[in-house]
């Protein structure tokens, strides 16, 4: 049984390769389209591919219909990367952007909960997204550098359809250091012992 698993593991994984790399060659394809001598290919290939689109935005409609009541099994579908991926391209991701980045913020947030006290973001009805990171005084400068990268991959990756990303640091306040004011009759007891 675990050889089975393992051997369809990896079979998953070259399938999963071949694919990426086909789905890499399109732009290729794009490119030598729309250097065709006759605009009419392109038109043709760009309706083609239209039409194989709306049919599986239609389909993949439907299907989330079907599954509508059945919230464990939906949840279980967005979290596969090409299956949210696919429904964003069709316009049917039913989690709005605004969910899917506080959701990943808060893994991020108990992720580096020692190195940074809040994460928190604005999302504009554009999609743009600005995320400020407040750190701990301890985190280095590198530490911020890897922080920053993870969050801006987890966040594209969570959420393909942002129109911008910004993630900056706000420095955190100033340490305040209590100062005992002395009065002046202890200062002048401080100058008498002193003698």
């Amino acid at each position: 049984m675990i050889a089975e698993n393992g051997t369809k593991a990896s079979a998953a994984a070259t399938s999963d390769a071949a694919f990426e790399q086909r789905f890499a060659h399109v732009e290729v394809l794009l490119a030598e389209l729309a250097r065709a001598p006759d605009p009419g290919i392109e038109r043709a290939a760009r309706e083609i591919v239209a039409t194989v689109l709306e049919l599986h935005r239609r389909g993949l409609e439907r299907l989330l219909d079907v599954m509508g009541s059945a919230q464990v099994r939906q949840s279980s579908l967005l979290a596969e990367p090409r299956v949210s991926a696919m429904l964003l391209l069709h316009g049917l991701h039913p989690s709005p952007l605004i969910d899917r980045v506080s959701r990943t913020l808060n893994q991020l947030t108990q992720r580096y909960s020692s190195k940074v006290t809040r994460i928190e973001s604005d999302v504009t009805e554009a999609g743009e997204v600005l995320v400020r990171v407040l750190p701990e005084a301890s985190a280095c400068q590198s530490t911020r550098a890897a922080i920053q990268k993870d969050i801006e991959e987890s966040l594209l990756s969570a959420a393909p359809d942002v129109a911008a990303l910004l993630v900056e640091f706000i420095s955190p306040p100033p340490a305040l250091i209590p100062l005992r004011i002395r009065s002046s009759a202890e200062r002048a007891r401080e100058r008498a012992g002193s003698q």
